[in-house]
């Protein structure tokens, strides 16, 4: 294969970039928990579930629980946000400081589980709320949180409601990705890249761009496969991915997100172009690896490393977004379209959920989507919200304030 010199380590999973989970445990995890929906929602939506709910009795459950926990020394607790490793959590801390609310992070056996308290005062009384990730309002439910990290399924949900989508499916077998390949394909005189991923799962991990072929096809079949028994199959839509964070049904963040590129000047190769931005960095962003990854992604688009790119011929070097990866960020709230910002919105009223992020391909975020290939292709019941405090270039939008207003408003 001309220009694949990268020695592969063993040890190293280049489909999973910098956030690698033990595939034997996230398949099981994954496909039994799309296998077992239909049990999973019954048991966790009922009668019994809303009257808890309704009456708070859930969260006195969880207390009572984590109350005797504590007294075996299972639990321990920890108050300072500077220690805490999700950022995530550091952010909303950070606004729980500025409004007198007490948040400390649960440890179990000494070891962080991304599981918190809040406690704050209400009409004289005192109030105190576990959560995991994020916190909802109490008395919440709705049975869709429990499905939007469904990719298969959130795709038939919107194309349900007219809200835009790529083409295609899920599949179990090759024969049936072949299919939904093919009929991306047609017309047959135009040539449509392919995405492959996993069926659920985050960050891009497994995921394969720019499949063009059955041989290209079969690979990334597989390697979808690694974390999931079910795998999307679908038209692969070009521009940045923007991460649209709806709160309460209000749009409060819209995340540019670009994957590390290089810019040609009709010289140097992609190898020589990456040294040289490697040489110029930028505060917050990591240096762009030449891996495995990396050669194959070029390798799918018919370039290796020793290529010549013609003067300001932008390439991208992965499928994997943002600064972690040698990428860009750009917080464009305040650039997006009308249009754009009602869809984002519409799309949160269609799942019914107040705190959810919204994974949007768009070539031109300034302009309405009406008018543009785009889509959703993901959504997310746990959004990061920091990536709107920390955007790389833009300014920063406080949606830990917007998260903290929900659960006061609500819970009061």
């Amino acid at each position: 294969m001309p220009g694949l010199t990268f020695s592969f380590n063993k040890n190293v999973c280049p489909y999973c970039g910098n956030n690698p989970v033990p595939h034997f445990v996230f398949w099981y995890d994954e496909s039994l928990n799309i296998l077992f929906t239909p049990l999973r929602q019954r048991l966790l939506y009922n009668p019994l579930t809303k009257f808890l709910k309704n009456r708070r009795l859930d969260q006195k459950i969880w207390h009572a629980v984590l109350f005797f926990l504590k007294f075996l020394g299972v639990i321990k607790i920890q108050d300072d946000p500077a220690k805490s490793k999700v950022r995530r959590a550091q952010v909303l801390w950070e606004e729980a400081g500025r409004r007198d609310i007490q948040m400390q992070e649960l440890l179990f056996f000494g070891k962080a589980i991304d599981v918190y308290s809040a406690q704050y005062t209400v009409d004289s009384k005192k109030k105190e709320i576990v959560f995991s990730g994020l916190p909802r309002p109490l008395g919440y439910i709705n049975h869709r949180l429990d499905l939007m990290d469904d990719k298969a399924w959130l795709k038939k949900l919107f194309e349900q409601n007219y809200l835009p989508v790529p083409k295609g499916a899920a599949v179990s077998g090759f024969a049936e990705a072949l299919k939904i390949f093919q009929k991306i394909q047609e017309p047959k005189s135009s040539i449509r890249p392919v995405i492959v991923k996993p069926r659920t799962g985050s960050r891009g991990r497994h995921s394969t761009t720019f499949v063009f072929t059955q041989e290209d096809l079969k690979k990334a079949f597989k390697v979808a496969k690694q974390l999931c028994y079910w795998v999307i199959v679908e038209e692969q839509l070009f521009g940045p991915v923007y991460r649209a964070t709806v709160i309460n049904f209000e749009l409060c963040g819209v995340l540019r997100g670009d994957p590390p590129q290089i810019v040609g000047d009709g010289t140097h190769s992609i190898r020589e172009l990456v040294f040289l931005k490697n040489q110029l960095p930028h505060k917050g962003v990591k240096d762009i690896k030449i891996d495995l990854d990396v050669e194959m992604f070029l390798f799918r688009q018919k370039l290796n490393l020793t290529s010549v790119l013609n003067k300001d011929q932008i390439v991208n070097l992965s499928e994997k977004i943002g600064v972690n990866y040698g990428g860009s960020s750009s917080e464009d709230f305040e650039a997006c379209h009308p249009d754009n910002k009602e869809l984002f919105e519409k799309a949160a009223k269609v799942l019914g959920d107040p705190i959810v992020g919204f994974d949007f391909i768009i070539q031109d975020i300034t302009k309405t989507w009406k008018e543009q290939k785009c889509g959703f292709i993901e959504a997310n019941s746990l959004p990061f919200i920091n990536l709107h405090h920390d955007p790389l270039y833009g300014q920063s939008r406080n949606v830990a304030a917007k998260v903290w207003d929900l659960i006061e408003r609500k819970y009061v």
